[in-house]
């Protein structure tokens, strides 16, 4: 009975190491106040791991679609990347995607870089 326990304990010591694993790199991780002005972390409850996933897969998803402007959500991003409007780029980027401003300026980047080798043709000068 005893090793049972044991055994069940270290499973969940595993699981809460994932999950705040998860949520780290997710940036889910939350930061709240704590007793005597200290800071404590806590993670997001699986529903919401889970959500951040589907999140970022809707993301990469996005990316994978062709840059000849048939995917209606990239577009218009496209031709603000395109016309060197980059800071506009980034706010329609997380009108569409949401996320913080760390992920809509991994997604500009990777966006620029590919549409750079798909339509260098169509950057306007000094892009």
């Amino acid at each position: 009975m005893d090793e049972a326990l044991a055994q069940r304990d270290a499973t969940r010591r595993e699981l809460g190491d994932l999950r705040a694993w998860l949520c780290r790199e997710l940036g889910i991780l939350r930061r709240e106040p704590g007793p005597e002005g200290l800071t404590v972390l806590s993670v997001a409850s699986d529903k919401e791991i889970v959500a951040a996933v589907a999140q970022l897969r809707a993301e990469i998803d996005a990316l994978k679609q062709p840059s000849d402007g048939t995917d209606p959500r990239w577009s218009q991003i496209d031709y603000l990347i395109l016309e060197g409007r980059r800071i506009q780029a980034l706010q329609r980027i997380r009108e569409e995607f949401g996320g913080g401003i760390h992920d809509a300026l991994d997604l500009l980047n990777h966006r620029y870089i590919r549409l750079h080798q798909d339509r260098s043709e169509d950057f306007t000068t000094g892009n």
